[in-house]
């Protein structure tokens, strides 16, 4: 989750003050709560919550979203974050947008209310809430699937260096969604997200270099951006290392391995019925024999 990409404000750093903590005690406790010492951060940022603090409210909602060092109480989490939100926190307004689009427990999807959080956190430059908000253009979420007005929220929060928006908006320049087709740039978006660790740029640059699209084709660059990609829990990348492996140059075929990527794949985003599908293609060119291994393979991955 990205829900700890805090910033700090000038209301933050005065709330702190006043209660005699300073932003840096908090940026502190913040820091101990990402490494997973959730006691010791918590100890702090509970109070610097309760006295106003909005970096510390978010965390807190955080804490009581996912139970760590809490109960997991979505109640309280969303009171957190709303108490956050109030003081225009964007990280606050982004989580809540978030939860209005998947829905939780008690709070049940609803779109309208997503695109208010989404767009007051933009309008604070918030480039996660900018890319989510293109996210929703793209998908028809809360209105019409309007992918021009997509392109222009994923281009926005691209300006600002936001990671993901570089592998969305890098997907339209390939194929012409509410832009021109574009190579050249969707190739500069993929390697800029895949050089800043971007696991879904990392397997697209593959896919441009497996087919060749603005760049030489270089099946061993694919692999390898797939392999990374999949050895870092991308599913997609592991789907596409799968095809590699069973239908790939003959040097470097492995069904087993690459049957095991599928299925590990398939377990990793098990909503994706394309991934689904993809495993139950590869599985008819493989024996028997290597379905098994790969099942083993695929067990070893996701435990």
């Amino acid at each position: 989750m990205l829900r700890l990409l805090l910033s700090f404000t000038a209301a933050a750093m005065l709330t702190t003050q006043a209660i005699g903590q300073s932003a840096a005690d908090v940026a502190t406790a913040r820091l101990a709560y990402i490494d997973g010492d959730y006691a010791t951060s918590l100890a702090v940022l509970r109070p610097a919550a309760e006295a106003g603090d909005p970096v510390a409210q978010n965390v807190m909602g955080a804490a009581y979203d996912d139970g760590n060092g809490v109960p997991q109480d979505f109640v309280l989490a969303q009171q957190w974050y709303e108490r956050a939100a109030a003081q225009d926190f964007a990280k606050s307004l982004h989580n809540l947008g978030l939860w209005y689009v998947e829905g939780r427990p008690g709070v049940p999807q609803d779109y309208a209310k997503a695109i208010g959080y989404y767009d007051r956190a933009a309008a604070l430059d918030y480039d996660h809430a900018i890319n989510k908000r293109g996210r929703m253009h793209e998908l028809g979420q809360g209105g019409e699937i309007d992918l021009e007005a997509a392109a222009e929220l994923y281009q926005q929060a691209v300006d600002l260096g936001n990671h993901n928006a570089m592998s969305n908006l890098g997907r339209f320049y390939v194929r012409g969604d509410g832009v021109e087709e574009d190579m050249g740039y969707a190739l500069q978006l993929f390697r800029q997200g895949a050089a800043a660790g971007n696991l879904s740029s990392m397997s697209n640059l593959g896919a441009m270099y497996k087919n060749g699209y603005g760049v030489g084709q270089d099946n061993l660059a694919a692999m390898a951006l797939y392999r990374m990609a999949a050895e870092r829990g991308y599913a997609d990348g592991a789907v596409n290392l799968a095809y590699e492996l069973i239908e790939g140059e003959e040097g470097w075929r492995d069904p087993a391995a690459g049957y095991g990527w599928c299925l590990a794949g398939m377990a990793w985003d098990s909503n994706n019925q394309d991934l689904a599908e993809d495993c139950t293609y590869l599985a008819e060119q493989i024996s028997a024999e290597d379905r098994t291994s790969g099942e083993a393979k695929a067990a070893e991955l996701t435990r």
